[in-house]
């Protein structure tokens, strides 16, 4: 390299004054372009004489020279480059041979043991040191864009799709798993005799027959890297992913993994996260790790386990959930020695819902299951001794268990409210919505995070299944240019077993005004029963809305016994009344009444005789 740059600093004064030759002749021949120009010897590259030959002759040499060791040294680095890059694929492709012993043999299938072989030959090997390159699993954009995969979010997704036929729909959930009912996790699932529930999660209703909890199969949706390729569109659903933030002046969300999709139109349907006790979440870890937070499919296989392998669980809350849980776990603690406490601040179960009377004959409904209700319960502390939960209560009694259920409520999940600029109602919680469930001109909100403004009712929150069904469909309606308003009273329904349930609609608060009208339960006077004369295996109107049912025929089991009503609250019809007008209803045991009871409250009027009103309902036929 030394040598080549001593050539150049000789050559370059022979090249400066050859390059000055040549211009000056061009010159020439623009300036006497008319006239034949005569010959001229030949540019010489030197600085002597025009016409010496020796100094041509040493130019000519010095380049040869020059070309031939330029021509070597180019040889020489680049075969020493390839060796070198041989030397390091050889490297790389020798890893995995290292490696291969500590993999014990017998742990490989038989075809791969077969392979093992091969392993030494590195044109197989070293690919296997390169990753495979990750497949595309969603779009970078969806016309219609769902956030959360529960039943607010699939019934926007059928109503989407029956007025846009050719629709992408692409529902985004946390969850792993495809769009389900939840009621079932806390009723029908906890009475399946089938053993592998748990993995089915197939159960048999009321009247024996067969459903899963999830709306449709994996074959009702289109992959999700196949959604902006089907020809008719579709919906897809992408589980095991979150939505972090929102941006709404973009039309697009980031996800955990700072993907980013856009969107034409969005729906949040968040749901709502459970409620935990501060006494519990300040135990520490031993108390947390035995606390049960019920609201998933994961926690309906974690509380099975729980109450297979232990020997007594506390139930802290008296509302649906928790009395609906302490019903399933008491009847299951008849075969085994299960020990099941209920344990809650009021004066009975549903104490914040029923009437007084109705919440102290419910109470004694959950002790004949098999429950230990403990009413007027303030928890003061929870701590980990001796192996057991200690809860402590604040009038001085002690409880001691191996696990907890906390059944106290959800809290809307609003994580999304900041970076979206959407407000958050300070009353109900949830995102605040007009009666089109419209929080901007292209976003909507459906479900549980909720808070919206019913023409009839003002606004309000609805944590129940119809309302998730319901609104979801009125979003989806909307989203596609509907522009409905929220009219629909949509319903919520309880069992506490097959023997006994309620259908509840509009305000219903323990705190208004009531008026009840009962009359003598017969044995057609169930959820069991209901289901079993509807012939489809759907006991109320609220489950035919976004549902895909499986019926299977099975043999139906005998009739439940009458049970025998103390007080005579068979079945019967409870009014909640607001300035003298109906805005509430309890179908106490009542079936498939439901429309009768909307279109009292819808109505709006005053009456004077609510016996007269009961009648409607023919709580008094046999």
């Amino acid at each position: 390299m030394w040598t080549c740059k001593n050539l150049w600093k000789k050559l370059a004064p022979l090249a400066r004054s050859s390059s000055t030759l040549c211009r000056q002749n061009a010159r020439g021949v623009l300036l006497n372009n008319e006239r034949r120009l005569p010959l001229v010897p030949q540019a010489h590259m030197s600085s002597g004489t025009p016409g010496s030959r020796g100094d041509n002759n040493l130019y000519y040499l010095l380049v040869g020279a020059t070309c031939v060791g330029g021509g070597f040294y180019a040889y020489r680095t680049i075969k020493g480059d390839k060796e070198r890059y041989q030397e390091r694929i050889n490297e790389i492709a020798s890893r995995p041979n290292k490696v291969v012993p500590e993999q014990p043999i017998t742990e490989a299938p038989g075809e791969q043991a077969a392979e093992t072989p091969q392993a030494a030959e590195p044109a197989t090997v070293a690919p296997a040191e390169v990753p495979a390159p990750t497949p595309v699993e969603f779009p970078s954009h969806a016309p219609y864009l769902l956030i959360g995969g529960g039943t607010a979010s699939f019934a926007a997704a059928r109503s989407i799709r029956a007025r846009d036929p050719g629709a992408r729909v692409l529902i985004i959930t946390d969850e792993p798993d495809l769009p389900y009912m939840r009621p079932p996790l806390s009723k029908e699932l906890w009475f399946s005799d089938d053993p592998s529930v748990v993995d089915t999660l197939r159960f048999k209703q009321w009247n024996g027959k067969e459903r899963s909890i999830y709306f449709q199969p994996p074959s009702f949706y289109v992959s999700p890297q196949d959604l902006e390729k089907v020809e008719n569109g579709g919906v897809a659903v992408l589980t095991g992913k979150k939505v972090v933030h929102m941006d709404v002046r973009g039309n697009k969300v980031t996800l955990s993994d700072d993907t980013e999709i856009s969107y034409d139109k969005c729906l949040i349907a968040t749901g709502g996260i459970p409620r935990n006790l501060q006494v519990i979440e300040r135990a520490g870890e031993e108390v947390t790790k035995r606390t049960t937070l019920f609201r998933k499919v994961e926690d309906f296989k974690a509380l099975d386990k729980v109450s297979r392998d232990t020997k007594s669980i506390t139930i802290i809350g008296g509302g649906f959930l928790g009395s609906e849980l302490a019903c399933a776990l008491g009847r299951r603690s008849a075969d085994s020695d299960l020990e099941v406490i209920q344990m809650f601040p009021e004066k009975g179960n549903m104490g914040k819902v029923l009437p007084e009377y109705l919440s102290n004959w419910t109470t004694a409904k959950v002790k004949s299951e098999g429950v230990a209700v403990i009413t007027e319960a303030l928890v003061k502390a929870v701590s980990f001794k001796d192996g057991k939960v200690e809860i402590k209560l604040k009038d001085g009694r002690v409880v001691k268990t191996d696990h907890i259920v906390a059944a106290v409520g959800l809290e809307p999940s609003v994580e999304l409210a900041k970076s979206a600029g959407l407000e958050v109602d300070s009353d109900f919680g949830g995102f605040r919505v007009n009666a089109e469930l419209q929080a901007r001109s292209n976003i909507w909100v459906a479900g549980d995070a909720a808070c919206f403004y019913d023409i009839r009712l003002g606004r309000r929150r609805v944590e129940h299944h119809d309302h998730a069904v319901v609104s979801g469909r009125l979003a989806g309606e909307n989203m596609t240019g509907a522009n409905k308003p929220y009219w629909h009273q949509s319903m919520f329904w309880s069992d506490l077993g097959p023997d006994v349930g309620y259908e509840a609609i509009g305000i219903v608060d323990s705190s208004l005004p009531t008026v009840g009208v009962f009359a003598k339960a017969t044995a057609k006077d169930t959820p069991k029963a209901a289901t079993e004369k509807s012939g489809t295996g759907i006991r109320s109107e609220s489950e035919t809305e976004g549902t895909a049912s499986s019926p299977v025929a099975s043999s139906t089991p005998e009739p439940p016994p009458v049970l025998e009503q103390k007080d005579n609250y068979g079945k019967g019809v409870i009014f909640y009344l607001r300035d003298k007008v109906v805005v509430g209803i309890i179908l106490w045991n009542v079936f498939n009444r439901m429309p009768v009871a909307r279109k009292i409250i819808k109505d709006g009027e005053e009456h004077a005789d609510l016996n007269e009103v009961a009648k409607l309902f023919n709580i008094h036929d046999d």
